[in-house]
């Protein structure tokens, strides 16, 4: 291995702390070691498929205390040893004492290269305290399978209130022969917002749409000394860490961005690179991130394989220090507790998802409407014209979800399903989990299935539209809407901590949906952050609603007394629908 001592890391600095006596020192020193997979040559270029590097603390360092922090990854790209830039799909810690860097070959290209991984540690001592120490752990949380997979990691409030803090994070994804059909590209890899986690933002490669996984890990730290020995120390020390944002590259080919720290100790870093939708056609290539010789931390990316892909990076830095808080002075009276402000809820994005052999042209109404009262407004068409099996189609929703959030930057998604649009976003939420959505309205879906008599008009236009016969070639979807279903009774068994905001908005006068109770959700009233009851079941002809609207099937979507309640809905209010509304 070789050791790299730069001038800003690998130096041990002494801070003085205020202590039982005033020679009393902390001494905070980190250093870096790298690894490269294959090995170099003084005499060829050395290159192999799929390379993965590990760089590990030496032992000798181990056992006079030194712990890993944190840690970087490169890999090899056009003029750098290989022909093509390698997809860095592992960066993250490996083990205790170990961070690992993983090159993979882009879709369909053979791309021998290297890796080099990078490790940072650390040692916090006390000469008149043994047992002062840095103590460190790793966390990890994985995501997907998805397209466009993201996953934030973050510390526990136990971890907290014990006094760790993030020091660095990394991102794995998955790759061929792991997780998906070709590697994944970690496009963002960055302290979260709140200083508490790791965010990781996975895209998929340049014209391969896939499902994948990708998984964020953070680094947590703190100063630990036994109780016996916090006497010695008039307060105990604490590790004290800040992020430094670098300048964000302009629009270029082979874009670079670099970080640096004003004060303190570089324990890890983070790089944000363009992606689809944001900032550049297709995704581009992370190709460095970590630290450099001169203690700034480098973002550096590559374009994919024989395509100009015009990009932005920009890196962040991670720095610490060890410091004494004062000893707190005796506090004030309390001051009367402020009253609360009102709580606002997001505007996430909508999706409405349209119903069977429904164009968007139906929705335009309800589209103007969303997006007037400020919301991003997306269209999601059922596949085939909602004729094939609805799993199926909550599948291509997923899709739909993914690239909307990708796009947006938003958590979550809010779903409007319009007839079997409801059932599909019900299946797709039982298919795929709760986490993307906040809010999910229906306006006449058949939650508890549909009930056809024999010889009825709607027997006879369920055959000729739909093809809903009972014969070999009727359509996958007819018997997944009846009731008692298979399908129908799995999207009813939703589970407990379903946090989904729920509401099902009903007309009488309904042909499809029979009786107009199908449309009904059991289980679904919730509480808002007020306390207030949000009842999920609206019926528009409901005596302390509408009882003298008349509204079809079809009309729910662009009713303006519908719409009234949509927005309350939205707006994690109780429905109170406005029967003057046009």
């Amino acid at each position: 291995m070789k050791s790299l001592q730069s001038r800003y890391l690998g130096l041990a600095v002494t801070c003085l702390l205020i202590g039982s006596t005033a020679a009393a020192q902390v001494t905070f020193d980190c250093q870096t070691t790298q690894e490269r997979a294959p090995a170099p040559s003084s005499t060829s270029v050395t290159t192999m498929l799929n390379p993965k590097a590990v760089a590990t603390v030496p032992l000798d360092k181990q056992k006079l205390g030194y712990v890993r922090v944190g840690g970087g990854c490169e890999v090899s790209r056009f003029g750098f040893d290989s022909v093509h830039a390698g997809v860095m799909v592992q960066n993250a810690p490996d083990g205790e004492h170990g961070w690992r860097c993983k090159a993979a070959d882009p879709a369909f290209v053979s791309n021998p290269g290297w890796a080099k991984a990078s490790v940072t540690y650390c040692k916090a001592s006390h000469p008149n305290v043994s047992s002062l120490r840095l103590q460190c752990t790793a966390l990890s949380k994985r995501m997907g399978p998805s397209r466009n997979p993201s996953s934030e990691v973050s510390l526990t409030q136990a971890l907290i209130d014990d006094g760790y803090t993030v020091v660095s994070g990394g991102c794995d994804s998955s790759h061929a022969g792991n997780g998906s059909i070709h590697a994944e590209n970690v496009v963002v890899s960055k302290p979260s917002l709140n200083g508490k986690g790791w965010f990781c933002q996975a895209a998929d490669p340049p014209n391969h749409g896939q499902d994948a996984t990708v998984e964020a890990w953070l680094v947590g730290c703190k100063v630990a000394v036994e109780p016996a020995q916090v006497a010695a120390l008039s307060s105990k020390p604490a590790l004290r860490c800040s992020v430094t944002q670098g300048t964000k590259s302009p629009v270029s080919t082979y874009p670079k961005s670099y970080a640096k720290a004003s004060s303190g100790k570089v324990m890890g870093g983070g790089c944000e690179l363009s992606y689809a939708g944001k900032g550049s056609v297709h995704a581009e290539f992370m190709v460095q991130h970590g630290l450099q010789p001169d203690g700034s931390w480098a973002c550096l990316a590559a374009d994919p394989p024989a395509i100009p892909n015009p990009g932005t990076a920009q890196a962040s830095v991670v720095s610490c220090d060890i410091t004494m808080p004062p000893v707190p002075a005796p506090l004030p009276a309390p001051a009367p507790a402020p009253v609360p402000a009102p709580t606002v809820t997001p505007k996430y994005p909508v999706i409405i998802v349209g119903g069977t052999m429904a164009s968007e042209i139906f929705y335009w109404v309800l589209e103007a409407r969303l997006r007037a009262d400020g919301y991003t407004v997306e269209f999601f068409e059922l596949p085939e014209l909602g004729l094939i099996d609805i799993h199926k189609s909550a599948q291509q929703l997923k899709y739909k979800v993914a690239d909307v959030l990708l796009r947006t930057g938003a958590e979550k998604v809010n779903l409007i399903g319009h007839s079997q649009g409801g059932i599909t976003s019900r299946t797709y939420v039982h298919d795929f989990g709760p986490g993307s959505v906040e809010s999910l309205i229906t306006l006449s879906s058949p939650h508890q299935g549909v009930t056809v008599e024999h010889g009825s008009a709607l027997e006879l236009v369920a055959s000729l539209l739909f093809k809903c016969d009972g014969s070999d070639r009727q359509s996958e979807v007819c018997p997944q809407l009846i009731k008692g279903s298979t399908l129908i009774n799995e999207i009813n068994q939703r589970p407990p901590d379903d946090p989904i905001y729920y509401t099902s908005i009903v007309t009488t006068p309904d042909f499809f949906v029979t009786p107009y109770t199908a449309a009904f959700m059991d289980n679904c009233t919730r509480k808002n952050s007020a306390g207030q009851e949000l009842k999920c079941n609206v019926l528009v002809q409901d005596k302390e609603q509408c009882p003298s609207i008349v509204v079809d099937h079809i009309g729910l979507a662009y009713s303006g007394v519908v719409y009234s309640g949509i927005r309350q809905a939205l707006e994690h209010k109780p429905v109170r629908l406005d029967c003057t509304a046009l």
